[in-house]
């Protein structure tokens, strides 16, 4: 079936066909099924599986790209963990010939342990302690929940560990536009201000826009401080910038 629908179908339609070509053979399935997002007990957010068969016997997480990337297999990991399904199948449709691996749950009754090892490169950017306690709580929520969720998930989901760890913050929704002392109005900002000195911006993209630094130092300067940190989320790594104003 998933050959048929390699060869014949365009993109769009290949999620509608699987669920249409499962029905046919007597499989229940549901597209687009919704699940909670948890973190230390607190809803973060939903994350929707692209074809849930089964009642969790399997879920599909479908894939259109040159190849099967590790990255692709970290996210099956994530969603196994949110869903508890006993399989996610992978198949990708971007290839020349269909290509599918399967992972079994083998993280449902694994207890995994975080080990934090500090950037030795933090121990030269501006409050040290404060950034690795920062760091900490960064890389234990991209631990806990893995790669493949929403900015906002993990964003959620830091403010959550920042609070667990202690650590004063506040959270900046919007901030106001001025040019020639008049006020334009609220643009969007999403940033986490940690005990006054760091500014933090969580995102997941596949390809960081370039002009993210330059944005947030334009939002340093605007909030009369120094020193920031963009947090990515998106891959298998969590990766993480310093960006300072003079």
């Amino acid at each position: 079936m998933f050959k048929t629908v390699h060869d014949v179908l365009i993109p769009d339609n290949y999620e509608q066909a699987i669920a249409i070509g499962l029905e046919k053979r007597s499989i229940q399935c549901e597209t687009q099924r919704s699940f909670e997002v948890f973190y230390e007990a607190q809803q973060v957010g939903l994350y929707f599986v692209d074809v849930w068969v089964e009642h969790g016997k399997l879920l599909l997480e479908l894939k259109v790209a040159p190849a099967i990337l590790p990255l692709y297999r970290a996210q099956a990991i994530s969603y196994l963990k949110v869903t508890n399904a006993d399989v996610a199948l992978i198949p990708n449709f971007g290839a020349a010939s269909l290509e599918i691996e399967c992972f079994p749950n083998f993280v449902r009754d694994k207890q995994a342990v975080f080990d934090w090892r500090p950037e030795p490169a933090a121990a030269k950017w501006l409050y040290p302690d404060l950034t690795d306690a920062i760091l900490r709580g960064c890389h234990r929520v991209h631990f806990t929940l893995g790669p493949g969720f929403l900015q906002q998930i993990y964003r959620r989901a830091v403010m959550i560990e920042l609070q667990r760890s202690g650590l004063n913050f506040a959270y900046i929704k919007e901030l106001p536009v001025h040019y020639e002392g008049e006020l334009l109005g609220q643009q969007e900002a999403r940033l986490i201000v940690v005990a006054d000195k760091v500014v933090l911006a969580v995102y997941a993209l596949s390809i960081p826009d370039d002009s993210l630094v330059e944005r947030l130092r334009a939002r340093l300067r605007q909030l009369g401080m120094s020193f920031g940190l963009l947090v990515n989320f998106h891959d298998a790594r969590l990766s993480v910038s310093p960006v300072r104003v003079k």
